[in-house]
């Protein structure tokens, strides 16, 4: 698909005024289409085509034993020399081989044989994903104008971010980009964008009358954003990105809402709109490369954030829903709703290789703000900060994000994982050593936290999605239990706010890959992390302490055996010593210890246009509480496996 400025899918006015009329013949069209299929197995008693899907809706698309099949049509027109349009057609996901006389049928509460009783999550209809068209029209300054589908990712992870893979190009709205001085001395994009119905909001909606009996009206939510980039000299760049969502209810004592439409009551057929929510976000960074000293890049960004939320029209979901909101509900001193403001900071030096040893060194500093909360902002497939992170294990993969809304579900066992940085600061040293066919990393990282704080309100004010002690285990993460998983999900990524928190982190992490000599393509990957995390909660009570220890070595060995296929196999050993993680403050804290072997191996094969793909996986896990509460125990065998062809 074509792409503004900034990577995002682009569209223009249908109704724009160009002469002479274009007109499309069929030599003009572009077609390109995918077809992809997934096997997964594990020995458990599932069923689906997704590890994880949301473990709060009843939703039938997540399960570890079955096949499914997607199809994706891409069709684009050149109308033009200064018109293109396209589309995105998409068959909907969840239809397993097995249901593929689902037709999607729902008759909840009747008692069905004929299989047709899954959804139209198992329908395997086609679904108009993308629908664009951009021109480029004879007005001063403006180098395209684009209506439909968008997926924001021509704004940043602390504003409006990149939507994730699921909702790709669902968003749709109208962009303008061009440039107010010439040579990109200074150039912008603007645009308005329509908000999902879902997560952007207090209760991860902007108005489902079934999810908040407050709010009802999602037809007139809209986010508007600017930004402009100026290539100030060779050696400098600057861009500032300042975005503002609007989320609107019907205002409840508007008097055609309030009794019959009679004119002396004020009724005139019309209705007020109040806000519901409503919240800013905005940046300015600097990259700066100096053309005397061509190894050194600095890179500086300044951002704030402001968010308010009204209780007249948004269920407070940190009182009423446990604890799980994606906004804090904040409260002045006479108990009335203020807004949450934050703001946030990070500089980054980049010093290559400077004195042509093979040396190379990176140093970030960076400072989030306790309520700083980019609402819009990217929720996953993005990182900010430097760091390998907490989360981020030898064979998982993760990333920090500087929002509530981290979406860490809809996604296969072997994806990346993602946590909330809000309120971290501290440093991060990284050293890059190549010589060779060898190459070593080194991480040291100190986090700090603003989020320290003695007797926060975490019942009315701000969240702390209910279970905040532990390190993560992403390999076991899953709602097998229940939705909070109880017995061993440990904290959840998005955890930001404790009652009482003290704390700090630091971690040490180590990478190496040595590319064998002789062998083609054969390289060994080696990594070891080590992570300090300590909270001393409520500072009086010294015996509450929590403090944890993870270990973590991994080893892996990958190799290009021909032009087609690609072998790869690995272990991993991961420990975790954590003193005081379960309990309370009332009954009492208890030790637990977690040893977890993980073991892969896999291949890719490409030939012809199509692309194979295969993964196994093993791993044991004994989680070690007694005699406080039972220990567990994990043996889980799984496999992914992928067809894929694209033509």
């Amino acid at each position: 698909m074509a792409r503004i400025a900034g990577g995002g899918v682009v569209a223009v006015a249908v109704g724009m005024a160009l002469a002479p009329a274009a007109r499309a013949d069929t030599s003009n069209f572009e077609m390109s289409g995918k077809i992809y299929t997934k096997y997964m197995y594990q020995n458990d008693a599932t069923q689906g085509c997704l590890s994880m899907s949301n473990p709060f809706w009843v939703d039938n698309i997540g399960g570890h034993n079955g096949a499914c099949t997607e199809f994706e049509l891409n069709i684009k027109a050149h109308v033009g020399p200064k018109v293109e349009a396209g589309v995105r057609l998409q068959s909907r996901w969840g239809a397993m081989w097995q249901d593929w006389w689902e037709n999607g049928d729902l008759k909840p509460g009747v008692a069905d044989t004929s299989g047709e009783s899954l959804g139209m999550n198992h329908a395997q209809y086609i679904k108009l994903r993308g629908a664009w068209i951009r021109a480029a029209p004879p007005i001063p300054t403006v180098r395209w104008v684009t209506v439909g589908s968008t997926d924001y990712s021509m704004w940043n992870e602390w504003t409006i971010g990149k939507a994730r893979y699921i909702d790709r190009d669902n968003g749709s709205g109208v962009f303008f980009e061009g440039e107010l001085l010439p040579r990109k001395r200074l150039s912008y994009t603007t645009g308005a964008m329509a908000l999902p119905k879902l997560w952007a909001g207090p209760g991860w909606q902007t108005g489902l009358s079934g999810n908040d009996p407050l709010a009802r009206l999602y037809g007139t939510d809209w986010a508007f954003a600017l930004k402009l980039e100026s290539r100030v000299s060779d050696e400098l760049r600057l861009r500032f990105i300042g975005a503002t969502l609007r989320d609107w209810e019907p205002d409840r004592y508007s008097p055609m809402l309030t009794g019959a439409p009679d004119a002396a009551r004020g009724a005139d057929h019309s209705v007020a709109l109040a806000t519901r929510f409503r919240g800013y976000n905005g940046t300015l960074d600097a990259v700066y490369s100096p053309a005397a000293l061509d190894f050194l890049t600095v890179s500086a960004m300044l951002a704030g954030s402001s968010n308010f939320v009204n209780p007249d029209y948004a269920t407070n979901m940190v009182r009423n829903g446990q604890g799980f909101s994606p906004v804090v509900f904040k409260l002045g001193s006479n108990g009335t709703p203020v807004s949450s403001n934050g703001l946030a900071g990070k500089v980054l030096v980049e010093l290559a290789d400077p004195l042509q040893v093979g040396l190379s060194l990176k140093l970030e500093y960076f400072n989030i703000g306790s309520e700083y909360n980019a609402v819009m902002g990217a929720r996953r497939e993005a990182d900010v900060l430097l760091t390998d992170g907490i989360i981020a294990g030898g064979f998982t993969r993760g990333g920090q994000l500087p929002t509530l809304n981290v979406a860490n579900e809809f996604q296969d066992w072997d994806e990346p994982w993602y946590e909330s940085c809000i309120g971290w600061k501290g440093a991060t040293a990284v050293a890059e050593w190549v010589r060779g066919v060898l190459r070593v990393t080194g991480e040291f990282t100190y986090i700090g936290y603003n989020t320290n704080m003695q007797g926060r309100d975490v019942r009315n004010q701000y969240p702390n999605f209910l279970y905040t002690n532990g390190f993560t285990d992403t390999t076991a993460f899953t709602a097998d239990s229940d939705y909070a998983n109880v017995y061993d999900r440990g904290k959840d990524p998005r955890s930001v706010y404790a009652e009482n928190q003290d704390r700090r982190t630091f971690l040490v992490v180590a990478t190496a890959q040595y590319a064998i000599p002789g062998f083609r393509g054969a390289t060994i990957n080696l990594k070891g992390k080590h992570v300090n995390d300590r909270d001393n909660r409520i500072l009086a009570n010294p015996n509450d302490d929590y403090e944890g220890k993870s270990w973590l070595g991994m080893i892996s060995l990958s190799n290009q055996l021909t032009n087609e296929l690609r072998t790869f196999a690995g272990f991993e050993y991961t420990h975790w010593s954590e003193a005081n993680r379960e309990g309370s403050e009332q009954e009492g804290f208890h030790d637990s210890r977690t040893v977890r072997q993980t073991a892969r191996a896999g291949f890719t094969y490409a030939y012809g246009g199509a692309l194979f793909s295969y993964m196994l996986e093993y791993f044991h896990k004994d989680l070690l509480r007694q005699p406080y509460y039972f220990d567990m125990k994990w043996n889980v065998w799984r496999s992914k496996a992928s067809l894929e062809v694209s033509w």
